[in-house]
């Protein structure tokens, strides 16, 4: 800032000290001082009202200066607590603070915007190269069975081989669709809000709805879906909560064990008369579990854990957009477990219908 606009921005108070210097003159004339006395006064207030606002120009300047630098762009706003210091007087002091905390919000939501963005494209890169895999399986299953159909009237048709490559192709085909479902979901939950419908559901039919919609992986995972006690009404909204009990399901099959497995839902009310009133539901499985040294960990990205690493397929990224969606959705969530006693997962829906995005 120059000078000269200063000047035209303190104009008022110049005005003012002029009137002063010229009022406090009258009445020194009019009570007779002698002419060299009313010189020097009217001299040393002339003086004051030059001096005052050179004074204070100077002391401002630096600050000033800086904040014409930020608002022409030839200097970063967002790093503005950075480089300047904190002036002395009250007007700076006040734009410097009203300036870091504004400086510290957008360079928060700038770095969240980042992480997302980052969150993202991982999660795309793990993506494609997931997808990758059925897709391969099922160009050779189709393959195979082009082969077998190709072969008919050399030898006979082996229909119960074909049906059998034609599950398995079925099969690869469910794990692409449910894959490509996650995606979806996954771009979504940055905004739950924008679609979500609160309604109130029977429990039990939520569940009912979940098994029907994961069936195929159940019964080729050879587990059995047990419901207990699921005579409950929650609000929630069906889509989002449907996605959230598959990603269990599809857990539970992917480390089921190979003889009796099974998966359990169960449901009980909790805190009943209380502000705290909410219904449990408890997903609790027979697979191989998860070490106590694992557990606190199962909901991060990108997390397997040691079943994980010991060949059975896993991005890690499921549980961790079940309890992303869940605290998007004020829905509680839980895990717990025991190195190969099953594991399982408590949602907890308040009885409230007006809890939900905290």
């Amino acid at each position: 800032m120059s000078f000269g606009s200063y000047l035209r921005s303190s104009w008022v108070g110049i005005a003012i000290f002029t009137a002063l210097d010229m009022m406090v003159c009258m009445v020194l004339a009019v009570a007779g001082t002698r002419p060299s006395m009313l010189m020097l006064v009217g001299c040393m207030m002339v003086g004051a009202t030059v001096l005052v606002p050179i004074v204070d120009y100077l002391r401002k300047r630096p600050f000033l200066g800086q904040l014409t630098r930020m608002a022409s762009g030839s200097e970063p706003p967002l790093y503005a607590n950075e480089l300047m210091d904190r002036p002395d007087f009250i007007e700076g002091s006040l734009a410097y603070d009203a300036l870091r905390a504004v400086s510290k919000a957008a360079n928060d939501e700038v770095a969240s915007f980042r992480r997302q963005t980052i969150d993202y494209r991982e999660y795309v890169e793990t993506w494609v190269h997931e997808a990758k895999s059925p897709l391969a399986a099922a160009h050779l299953m189709l393959e195979n069975i082009e082969d077998e159909l190709s072969a008919v009237g050399e030898e006979p048709l082996n229909e119960e081989l074909l049906l059998a490559r034609v599950r398995s192709l079925d099969e690869e085909l469910d794990r692409m669709e449910g894959y490509v479902e996650q995606a979806l979901f996954y771009a979504r939950s940055e905004a739950v809000e924008r679609d979500y419908l609160i309604r109130e559901y029977s429990l039990k039919d939520l569940v009912s709805g979940a098994i029907r919609a994961n069936s195929r992986v159940l019964i080729s995972g050879h587990v059995a879906p047990l419901r207990r006690d699921l005579d409950f009404q929650v609000f929630t909204d069906e889509k989002w909560i449907h996605f959230i009990l598959g990603q269990i399901i599809q857990n539970s099959v992917k480390y089921a064990r190979e003889d009796n497995a099974f998966v359990e839902f169960s449901a009980r009310l909790r805190d009943e008369g209380r502000a705290t009133e909410r219904v449990e539901l408890t997903i609790r499985d027979n697979g191989c579990g998860v070490s106590a040294a694992d557990l606190p960990r199962v909901f991060e990205k990108g997390f397997t854990g040691e079943a994980g690493r010991t060949g059975k397929r896993s991005t890690g990224i499921g549980l961790y957009l079940v309890k992303r969606l869940c605290d998007k959705m004020g829905v509680g969530i839980e895990a717990a477990s025991a190195q190969g006693e099953g594991f399982a997962v408590t949602l907890a829906f308040s009885t409230n219908r007006f809890h939900f995005f905290e």
